[in-house]
């Protein structure tokens, strides 16, 4: 691990997160492919000046911060505006205007459309069609400018060092712009124009048309960021684009039912995650999502990556290589590090290089450690891949000797209290300030120890027991440690009404605020039956459940907000592994309500596109879920959680080696019937076929390719 640079205090988050953006994305276009990003206006263009979010971003750097379409000085009437992953189309007219000669140009004479997609950059063609019987004579603007700004200040932080001016060199047919940023890289943006415009300047092109009755002109232009763009005629990227996603799905399991909507909706899942794979070092990962947090986050990584085990399994492994590369090795107050820590969260971007924000290279995730223990294993157990394991050993040892010596500093619990001044003072995945609070609406203090954060630790000290036996290891001392944070656990955490505390603040006292937290605790940890009953009952009650799902945390705590980020809103991947936990424990009939609830939601938005969350408003005042104003899309552990959510509802789990498991299946409501198609185990592949009968739900094996047994249960495999 390099140093991490000292963080001024002054200035930043004085209440400890990250900026949170202001106005709403919701309406806007996002695509997402090869590392590129787009945040545009609902017809396409990008306008910095009048959206703020709106942008093409690489590496944390807005790249372009203009790219707007105009004709004779107007702006053209949008018609319609649709995309598909990476490829975006939109249709206009024009209104009555006037041309170059005062002329008047009729209403609805031209038809403009716009194809785009990301590639190795932004590659766009406008098609101008005249459909007047007389020749009309038109001006076509685009105008264009790169601004670089890094995202932080983009979600409203205040830079502090002087911003270095942007050169733009306009030549025949493009403009280059070029930004030396106060880290020394030299960021890069070029325009290409095809055909060359009449006119070109540092601010765009200009297209002096003449366009005969019937006539089209084609206005090809390419955006590159720093990187060699394409060459290739537009349809020609859109077929290769698509080609690729194909093939990302045809490697996937497939999923197939009788519930035409649900089989797009998981279409969709998949191409997102695929979507926001990105590159380091060679070594693959899925950012975290767009527009915000377009980058690698340690435990968003790794649940992805496990949501996603019985679907694509190379996505996890992707996660655990790249987040060991990273791994810390020594103690750094400035980045919340310690030896043997997994990041929270890596950044390229100019302010994070010249450490004016702290998550360059930040390690404030009191959870992403143990969250890699399991994940390790549970890329073990769905892939019978032991020398991915026996290559992590080293950081694996290190991360379960962070958690012990976690363990013993706090008294026999996890707990975090940030060391950087510059860091995130709440440092679970409900990481907003407020996010950690008593009944009546106090702040918790530090050091906080999470239950969701105790269940991690002990199922990943047991975890990697189980592989040090495998990999004929010393476990020191895991075992041992884990059945004492087991009996700890039930001692401090348990509550007869919550069935489990939130937390406990400063290491020792309980938190009894009613949140969502303890369904982690159902999933990894071993909770007693009847405290596990206590939290199913509590979840479903009408202050926590809203109807689309359960709440982050009660309304009828103080400081409850149902858009609040992490006070009263409802995130995807945290029902889902509520689901998870409902299964495990045997709370099918609240798994099936939960499961057809989130299946519903994730139904009712655009495109079936799941957002990182979304509002907590109840189910009976809305006929859709309230979008939150600046939820990211694609995100990563929300698109992955429709499938970790099918899978879980099927009961699809390894069970040993070779075997794979079928618990107690569920269908959807909506859904009579499912097929999985190359669900992969150990090498080997199944076919399988639910459908719903009278005496519940009925499975078939319909082809099995490789050693692998098949077992139906009734008991969750552990």
């Amino acid at each position: 691990m390099s140093k991490a640079r000292p963080i001024p205090a002054a200035g930043w988050l004085p209440v400890g997160e990250e900026p949170q953006p202001t106005g709403s994305i919701t309406d806007c276009v996002i695509l997402r492919n090869d590392g590129v990003s787009l945040v545009a206006l609902p017809g396409g263009d990008i306008d910095a000046a009048a959206h703020e979010a709106t942008g093409l971003y690489r590496c944390d750097t807005r790249h372009l911060s203009r790219f707007r379409l105009t004709l004779g000085g107007v702006a053209p009437i949008l018609l319609d505006a649709s995309q598909s992953g990476a490829i975006f189309s939109a249709v206009y007219t024009n209104p009555a205007m006037a041309d170059p000669a005062g002329r008047v140009v009729p209403a609805r004479a031209l038809v403009i459309r716009r194809r785009r997609v990301l590639g190795r950059g932004l590659v766009e063609s406008l098609t101008i069609s005249n459909y007047h019987r007389d020749a009309q004579a038109i001006e076509v603007r685009l105008e264009v400018d790169a601004d670089f700004h890094d995202i932080f200040e983009v979600r409203g932080f205040e830079r502090r060092s002087a911003r270095p001016p942007v050169d733009a060199q306009a030549g025949r047919a493009g403009i280059r712009f070029r930004y030396a940023g106060a880290d020394g890289a030299v960021r890069t943006t070029s325009v290409r124009f095809d055909p060359p415009p009449s006119s070109i300047g540092a601010g765009g092109a200009l297209y002096r048309l003449v366009l005969e009755p019937r006539e089209t002109v084609v206005l090809d232009i390419r955006v590159s960021t720093g990187e060699p763009g394409e060459r290739q005629p537009v349809p020609q990227v859109i077929a290769r684009v698509q080609r690729e996603e194909r093939a990302f799905l045809d490697e996937a399991t497939r999923f197939q039912c009788d519930y035409e909507p649900l089989n797009d909706a998981v279409e969709r899942a998949l191409l997102d995650v695929r979507a926001l794979r990105t590159a380091v070092d060679g070594t693959e990962f899925i950012a975290a999502g767009v527009p915000w947090f377009d980058t690698l986050f340690g435990r968003d990584s790794l649940i992805t990556g496990m949501f996603l085990a019985p679907w694509a399994p190379r996505l996890l492994r992707g996660a655990l290589e790249v987040l060991a590369r990273y791994q810390a090795e020594e103690h750094d107050a400035a980045s919340d590090a310690a030896p043997g820590k997994i990041p929270h969260e890596l950044r390229w971007g100019e302010l994070a290089r010249i450490g004016e924000v702290p998550f360059g290279q930040y390690y404030g995730s009191i959870d992403a450690t143990p969250l890699f223990l399991v994940a390790a294993e549970e890329y073990l157990a769905w892939t019978g891949d032991r020398a991915a394991i026996e290559r992590l050993w080293p950081n694996l040892r290190a991360a379960a000797r962070w958690c012990l010596a976690e363990l013993e500093r706090h008294g026999g619990v996890v707990a975090y209290a940030r060391e950087s001044p510059a860091g995130l003072e709440n440092q679970g995945w409900k990481d907003s300030h407020d996010a950690i609070r008593w009944p009546d609406g106090r702040l918790a203090e530090p050091p906080i120890a999470l239950v969701e954060v105790q269940a991690y630790t002990l199922a990943g000290l047991r975890a990697f027991t189980r592989m040090a036996a495998l990999c004929g290891e010393p476990a020191d001392g895991a075992e041992a440690a884990a059945d004492r944070l087991a009996a700890l656990i039930e001692e401090r955490f348990g509550d007869d009404a919550l069935g489990y505390v939130l937390c406990l603040e400063r290491a020792r006292t309980p938190v009894p605020t009613p949140a969502s937290n303890p369904g982690h605790l159902l999933w990894l940890g071993d909770p007693l039956p009847a405290r596990a009953a206590a939290f199913a009952d509590r979840a479903f009650q009408s202050d926590l459940f809203s109807g689309w799902g359960v709440r982050t945390l009660a309304s009828s705590v103080a400081g409850y907000n149902p858009l609040g980020y992490h006070t009263g809103s409802v995130w995807p991947h945290d029902n889902a592994i509520l689901l998870a936990g409902l299964r495990r424990h045997g709370f099918d009939d609240l798994a099936r309500a939960l499961g057809t609830a989130f299946i519903e939601a994730a139904l009712a938005f655009p495109a079936y596109r799941i957002p990182e969350l979304y509002c907590g408003d109840p189910r009976e005042l809305r006929l859709v879920p309230t979008p939150y104003p600046v939820a990211s899309r694609p995100q990563a552990w929300s698109a992955a959680s429709l499938p970790f959510v099918l899978a879980t509802m099927l009961g699809v789990r390894p069970a040993g080696p070779r075997t794979l498991a079928i618990t107690r299946p569920q269908l959807p409501g909506m859904v009579e019937w499912v097929r999985l198609r190359n669900l992969r185990v150990a090498g080997a592949g199944v076919d399988l076929a639910f459908r719903r009968g009278a005496a519940g739900v009925a499975v078939e094996v319909e082809g099995v390719r490789g050693d692998l047994a098949i077992v139906l249960s009734d008991r969750w495999p552990q």
